[in-house]
């Protein structure tokens, strides 16, 4: 029997005509176009098998590359339970990370190098800072500085980006380059290399060593890429380098969403212009997905200019639509999420989110209301935020007038312009922090005034609400101009640091001192920690990001509020913003393509633009339906009757028999009108 045929009677496996096709790709360049919930991975261990079935191999092998190495063990469990009898050395399955660390591990043996492998940068990349700051009088380094220094070091790595270029790219961290240069020598110093040096290495041996290409160009005689859309410059260059031509890419540049890390679509996009022989293929369908929800996804993807046309339609029919709710608090968004998962605890829920940050307040009151959760990364930037520790420091000083540390923190991050010198000598001091500034010799009459407005802005917020307290340091104390200037300096953008104060404010909120503040900080730090551990829960909670491959039941997706998600961005041109615009739809996309059955898309405050697009195609839908006699429902007038219509204006009369005249446009957006019946 052919191996279509072993494939439904053996293993009960059906494949639509789309997959049958791209499963059937042999030799030469291929590109899978797999949007999500189309069956990529089946594609891809179906593939497999039949080069295996079809007795294609002799002595090479196929190497299948992923992009994790979950994905890759999964990949191979997978292709194990379909193909228990295919000899085990045929398929390999691994990351390209672990791939390239083999090949530069291997050669630097046969050498008597001794490389040693760089785990985490974050101690060197401080150590780099604080020395290289310090040089400017800059002495306090934030957590969150370190890692964005990391995070462009690598994109700069992926992209294969020369030094000429870093003045070029906007990343607004201050004195980049120099930072740069010092942490490649420090780790030249030490003989050690990081996660991307090792794709580097791993480039420049295969560039420079044709020997060793050509052994795994005759080993390897197949190569597949999962998760295609996420290759780098770098990466995609050293499958270029081992693969002989027959190579098969399995993608979405619809999901294309890692830019900081060097992926770019750019890759998918330009494929024949690559690969001139190369063929693509299809996988259009969903299974995944409700009917309402993969043809709300696709007319919101299509908007971005820079990708494949596809022709995205549904396996399954229409059941539940979308549903779209505004609040006026993230704390009333959180109530309704709560009400929602206590109506039915044991649908599979997750509730994602943009930024880590929006879990804190979702992980709290599910805790308060003793519900499991598990939530999929323990990255929470924010407990090391520089914003968090500011105000934990101003609070502190507030009530306890000896806490030295405190002031060393802040003493410049207001309106007190007081000196670094000032500073020392309250370090040294014996009474409270005021005392001791007040002792400080030869201060002229602006410091004394400094000093006292500091002291009485302290004892101010000490008596303060914690909410209230937060808002006089920010726009009474200066700190809001603080946290301008370390933009504007190239420390960090002001974005990033808005939504800290936003999330410490809800804490404030609920919290009715300070002390209770710290108290709670303290506790949803070690709650988000623990919560880590409980991957049974049936609740999920997980950045858009840490979802790819995932789906639940049920999503709720938070926090779509206007200027946060997609964030307002300062210094773009507007070729910039629009590439930068066009990766958060697909992030969006991303998001509401985890849910099989019911999706919710919640905000508090204004709405995101992306919301208001959904609205719209919403209300486009009963628009196209309208007709005049017509008995209609307006969510302000109540039930009435359609008198007259048109492109422009809808004539609707109410229950008292007096005619609106009412916007096509304002209904189209604001979803204000339902149909009742059809007279």
């Amino acid at each position: 029997m052919n191996y279509i045929e072993y494939l439904q009677k053996e293993k009960n496996m059906y494949l639509n005509d789309q997959q049958l096709s791209a499963v059937s790709h042999d030799r030469g360049p291929g590109l899978v176009l797999s949007t999500a919930g189309s069956g990529k991975t089946t594609v891809i261990t179906a593939r497999t098998g039949k080069l295996i079935y079809d007795g294609s191999l002799d002595t090479e092998r196929i190497l299948t590359i992923t992009f994790s190495k979950l994905a890759a063990l999964e990949m191979e469990e997978r292709f194990k339970r379909l193909f228990p009898d295919a000899p085990r050395s045929t398929a390999y399955f691994s990351t390209i990370h672990s791939f390239a660390y083999r090949i530069v591990r291997d050669y630097f043996n046969k050498t008597g190098k001794n490389l040693e492998l760089l785990n985490s940068n974050f101690e060197m990349l401080k150590g780099i800072m604080m020395k290289t700051y310090s040089e400017n009088n800059i002495f306090n380094i934030g957590t969150d500085e370190i890692e964005n220094l990391s995070s462009k070091i690598s994109y700069v790595k992926n992209m294969r980006i020369e030094k000429s270029e870093f003045s070029s790219l906007g990343f607004n961290i201050k004195d980049f380059e120099k930072l740069f240069t010092e942490y490649e020598n420090k780790k030249r110093e030490k003989n050690m290399i990081d996660f991307d040096d090792m794709l580097s290495y791993c480039e420049k041996l295969l560039s420079h060593y044709k020997a060793t290409a050509d052994k795994f160009k005759s080993y390897y005689k197949y190569i597949q890429v999962d998760e295609a859309q996420d290759l780098s410059i770098i990466q995609r260059d050293i499958i270029n380098l081992v693969s002989n031509g027959n190579l098969f890419m399995v993608g979405d540049d619809d999901q294309s969403i890692y830019s900081f890390r060097g992926s770019n679509p750019k890759i998918l996009l330009e494929f024949k212009d690559i690969y001139k022989e190369g063929q693509i293929y299809h996988l259009d369908k969903n299974y995944r997905c409700d009917g309402y929800i993969v043809d709300r996804v696709g007319r919101f993807i299509e908007k971005n200019n820079k990708r494949y046309e596809k022709n995205i339609r549904a396996d399954r029919e229409k059941d539940r639509d979308i549903t779209v709710k505004s609040f006026s608090t993230r704390r009333q968004q959180t109530d309704y999420i709560i009400k929602k998962i206590r109506e039915n605890p044991e649908m599979e829920t997750a509730i994602l989110y943009r930024y880590n940050i929006s879990s804190i307040l979702i992980a709290e009151a599910l805790r308060n209301e003793t519900t499991r959760f598990y939530i999929k990364e323990d990255r929470n930037k924010y407990f090391n935020s520089k914003v968090l520790k500011d105000i934990i420091s101003f609070f502190s000083l507030s009530v306890n007038p000896r806490d030295r540390e405190s002031f060393s923190n802040i003493y410049y991050k207001g309106k007190t312009y007081f000196t670094r010198e000032m500073n020392q000598f309250v370090a040294s001091g014996q009474g409270t922090v005021f005392d001791d500034l007040a002792r400080y010799p030869h201060l002229d009459k602006l410091k004394r005034i400094n000093i006292k407005n500091f002291k009485w802005d302290l004892g101010h917020i000490s008596k303060e609400s914690p909410e209230a307290a937060l808002d006089y340091i920010r726009f009474d104390m200066g700190y809001e101009d603080y946290l301008n200037r370390l933009e504007k300096d190239g420390r960090i953008s002001y974005s990033s640091m808005f939504l800290d104060l936003e999330i410490t404010k809800e804490i404030c909120r609920n919290s009715n001192t300070v002390f209770e503040f710290m108290e709670n900080v303290e506790y949803l730090k070690d709650l988000l920690r623990n919560a880590k551990k409980d991957n049974d829960a049936n609740v999920t909670l997980s950045s858009i990001h840490s979802t790819k491959g995932l789906e639940f039941d049920r999503v709720f997706l938070i926090d779509n509020n206007f200027g946060e998600f997609p964030l307002e961005k300062r210094n773009q041109s507007k070729e910039e913003y629009d590439e930068y615009l066009e990766e958060e739809r697909r992030v969006f996309y991303v998001g509401m393509t985890r849910a099989r059955n019911n999706l919710e898309i919640l905000h508090s405050e204004l709405p995101s633009m992306f919301i208001s697009e959904i609205i719209r195609d919403k209300g486009s839908e009963i628009i196209r339906g309208l007709k005049k006699g017509m008995t209609v429902k307006h969510k302000k007038l109540g039930k009435g009757t359609i008198v007259d219509i048109d492109d422009e204006t809808l004539v609707f009369r109410g229950k008292r028999k007096k005619n609106h005249t009412l916007s096509m446009d304002l209904l189209l957006e604001k979803n204000l009108i339902e149909i009742v019946e059809e007279n």
